[in-house]
């Protein structure tokens, strides 16, 4: 019998301009479908994904925000609470580019959540207006980790998803881990603990 793996859940945005791809990334990592018309995403979309890794179950719960003005302040609302984010450009669009500094920007008065830059469309390399080495010394100045995906071809689509999951997870143990991602229901937390209470106690005093 296959041991239970603890279950982890975590909130991931994907922030950029319209029409960089964010909607597309996520169809096709999701599931495994490029749309070839674009799709405007109107306010803010989620869809959700289960992953494993060697030590825990983990959904991930993809928030798909709108890039455009009308909508930003709708986005604005879910950067609150969310653990990670892939700010995401167009390598063929260098305003994109320009303007994930302002999406970081945006992000940092809602608190702290880990985070990747992503260019995408590297399908279109023949038309890149950016050069990789540009991304990854910004990459350095803002301490992001980097990588370019193509949500047409595939190529880096669950590698970047991957990497924003290290990120979060990243530097902490397992118990910090299941505390600040868990999804075990508080009354079951210290359910073990409980349960060595000798007979006479008059009732449980675990620490919730």
């Amino acid at each position: 019998m296959t041991k239970e793996l603890p279950e982890l859940k975590l909130k991931i945005l994907l922030i950029g301009d319209t029409a960089v791809g964010k909607t597309c990334m996520i169809l096709k990592y999701i599931d495994n479908n490029f749309p070839e018309t674009h799709i405007a995403t109107i306010g803010v979309e989620y869809k959700s994904k289960v992953i494993y890794t060697d030590k825990y179950k983990i959904t991930l719960n993809i928030w798909d925000t709108s890039g455009q003005e009308r909508f930003k302040s709708i986005t604005k609302s879910f950067f609150i609470n969310a653990n990670g984010a892939l700010f995401v450009y167009d390598i063929t669009n260098i305003k994109t580019y320009e303007n994930v500094k302002n999406w970081i920007k945006d992000s940092e008065m809602y608190g702290k959540f880990d985070s990747i830059i992503c260019g995408n469309k590297i399908d279109l390399d023949s038309q890149r207006a950016i050069k990789f080495d540009t991304l990854k010394e910004f990459g350095l100045k803002q301490k992001i980790p980097v990588i370019e995906t193509s949500a047409k071809t595939g190529v880096n689509i669950e590698e970047a998803f991957k990497m924003i999951v290290d990120q979060i997870l990243k530097g902490r143990n397992d118990e910090e881990i299941r505390k600040e991602f868990g999804v075990e229901k508080p009354e079951n937390f210290n359910l073990q603990k409980c349960q060595k209470k000798t007979k006479e106690s008059n009732g449980c005093v675990c620490k919730k």
